[in-house]
């Protein structure tokens, strides 16, 4: 019986090993033979490295989809099979299969296996990427809340030569937000644009959210503002956002206003925004006002 992990890469092609015979369909008679110039064959060692790139690019998509269903478990197994295949061929797995490892236990809150996962991948002489980085910010911010770990992870990226860039701020403002630091996260913003990197829709967002879930509505609409004024418009998530506070508080006249607006914008509203409203209005015994939105959205 094959585990889920060697499932999982059973079904994904092993690469054929390459042949420089030409089929008989591309042989054509000649009146009179030509000689042409041998075709050299890869060397070995090249066709053995061609092999284990192929080797590795399918298992790392079958590690992100055992990820996907949550199997943490044989994602790490998947893992361990791949070093055994490496260390036969004399290789290291990339640095994109060792990001794969560490989100998935991010995302599993598996904070000492993360750590550990990174040094090992250090001391095998892999150079982190910025996406590496990305995912210990969101272990200390998300997941931990030590962020005094994530600020360290940040600066310690210099030392790589890599520099943070909007994802790696974005994802620091974002655990922020979830724990009420909003001053903090405004901190952050301040500090990024320091640096030179411009904040994007999913920077804001979080702190929109933020001011929301301390009822805070106004601000959260001002802040709205000022990304259209920065050139940086909100997109149907942010005015989802938007939209589940003003229902939470039964202020459906400026849910209506904010529908609109999105309209006068050229943009649409989509499923999840209709359904925040339409329940919202179930809610409180509005039927007849979300079957006519229900009306309006078909």
């Amino acid at each position: 019986m094959l585990s889920s992990a060697s499932a999982a890469a059973a079904l994904l092609p092993f690469p054929p090993p390459s042949s420089s015979d030409e089929s008989d369909d591309a042989k054509t008679l000649r009146s009179q033979p030509v000689l042409e110039p041998e075709v050299a064959s890869p060397p070995p060692q090249q066709q053995q490295l061609r092999q284990w790139l192929e080797l590795e690019r399918d298992c790392n998509m079958a590690m992100k989809a055992l990820a996907c269903v949550g199997d943490v478990d044989q994602v790490v197994n998947l893992f361990a099979e791949l070093m055994l295949s490496a260390s036969s061929a004399g290789v290291v797995p990339s640095v994109l299969c060792y990001n794969t490892l560490l989100n998935a236990l991010v995302e599993d809150g598996r904070a000492a296996e993360t750590r550990k996962v990174f040094d090992e991948m250090l001391a095998t002489g892999v150079a982190p990427n910025v996406s590496s980085f990305n995912i210990l910010v969101k272990l200390y911010a998300w997941r931990t809340v030590e962020f005094h770990l994530a600020y360290k992870e940040i600066h310690g990226m210099r030392v790589h030569k890599l520099e943070p860039d909007v994802s790696t701020y974005s994802t620091l403002v974002t655990g922020l937000c979830q724990v009420g630091k909003l001053d903090e996260a405004w901190g952050v913003l301040d500090w990024m644009l320091q640096e030179g990197c411009c904040p994007m829709v999913h920077t804001y967002t979080p702190i929109v959210q933020g001011y929301c879930r301390e009822g805070r509505i106004e601000e959260a609409r001002k802040l709205i503002d000022f990304m259209e004024d920065s050139g940086c418009p909100p997109n149907a998530v942010t005015y989802n956002v938007l939209i589940r506070a003003l229902c939470d508080d039964a202020r459906f006249d400026e849910v209506k206003q904010v529908l609109a607006e999105i309209k006068m914008k050229g943009q649409k509203p989509n499923t999840v925004t209709y359904n925040i409203y339409m329940d919202a209005l179930s809610k409180k015994g509005m039927a007849k006002e979300a079957l006519q939105q229900f009306e309006d959205m078909q």
